[in-house]
């Protein structure tokens, strides 16, 4: 191989580096500002007009809560039903989109509910928004979402929340503790308006900070990072979504796989067993197989129903009106 041949080679390999990683910071950034809050967006909504109760700066990836709002323009017709989605990540990141822009787009277009993507605070790795501050950005959502409805064309009673994984739990924490305020001081209007969602929706949740019964370790640890002592063991019970339903708690749709490797299942049917012995309307799919994070599981054969399955139960339900045969997933 001459001197010049291998300096070209050498260019070019250098050029394609540079370009691979162009690419990675572009996906980086990507995936960076899509949970940033922005100004200039009409979709983004601020759930405070002002700084949040317990921010500590104004930084729009970090410090501002909100909802990304995705209104209904495909075939199905419009409803006066609103869906808030809470994605995962651990509590302490939003690590797939799949749970949020798809989800959203999907419960707009394919069911004609208007849907609310929930970009709440995470959890810094100085244990910054820890507990509870996600939960008063949760139940915010909900208020502010019941309070505006007449501007966004919904029906008060017609508001749910539908949440995977880690912000599984945290919709399942404001649906069954709706009567609690997690220690936040109601000021405005939109505090006083009532914070219990209409229905509940869970895709692979966590639902148990048990250590004992399932708890997963990354929620767990970044979601009460910091508590010991008699206050984390009485955090771990009250937060323990099992074991805290009562016959208040909305109707639940909820779907898992046997097989994920990241939630253990049990979380799901420990949820469901309570539900269902507490008599509160409910419905379970409990997959053979399946991916932790994978949204519409659009890859996932089996697993892919679950959003006509959902479509449904909410038919069922009477909480929206039956507009047309819903195309599954994996056929769009």
């Amino acid at each position: 191989m001459t001197r010049s041949y291998r300096y070209i080679l050498h260019t070019a390999l250098l050029s394609v580096l540079a370009l691979a990683s162009a690419w990675m910071q572009a996906q980086s950034s990507t995936a960076t500002t899509d949970r940033c809050y922005d100004s200039g967006d009409r979709r983004d909504l601020r759930l405070w007009d002002s700084d949040a109760p317990g921010s500590v700066g104004t930084n729009p990836c970090t410090d501002i809560p909100f909802l990304r709002v995705y209104r209904p323009h495909g075939a199905a017709a419009p409803t006066d039903n609103a869906i808030i989605v809470i994605p995962g990540g651990g509590y302490n990141e939003l690590i797939d989109k799949k749970e949020q822009s798809p989800v959203g787009q999907y419960f707009a277009d394919k069911l004609g509910i208007t849907t609310f993507v929930l970009y709440y605070r995470l959890v810094q790795t100085n244990g910054t928004y820890r507990y509870p501050v996600p939960m008063w950005d949760g139940q915010r959502a909900i208020r502010y979402v019941r309070y505006n409805a007449a501007q966004f064309g919904i029906s008060p009673q017609h508001i749910g929340v539908f949440g995977f994984s880690a912000g599984g739990h945290l919709a399942s924490t404001i649906a069954v503790h709706f009567a609690a305020n997690f220690g936040l001081d109601l000021k405005d209007a939109i505090d006083q308006t009532d914070p219990r969602p209409d229905f509940l929706g869970l895709g692979y949740p966590v639902i148990s900070m048990d250590p004992a019964q399932y708890a997963s370790h990354s929620s767990h640890n970044h979601l009460l990072y910091g508590y010991t002592g008699t206050e984390l063991t009485q955090l771990e019970q009250y937060l323990s979504e099992q074991k805290q339903v009562n016959s208040t708690t909305p109707p639940t749709f909820l779907f898992e796989s046997f097989d994920d490797k990241v939630v253990n299942s049990q979380n799901s049917s420990l949820f469901y067993e309570a539900l269902v012995t507490a008599g509160v309307p409910s419905e379970a799919h409990i997959f053979q197989h399946g991916l932790h994070g994978d949204g519409l599981a659009v890859d996932e054969p089996a697993e892919s129903a679950w959003p006509e399955m959902f479509h449904n139960w909410l038919n069922e339900r009477g909480l929206i009106a039956p507009p047309w045969r819903l195309v599954p997933a994996n056929q769009q």
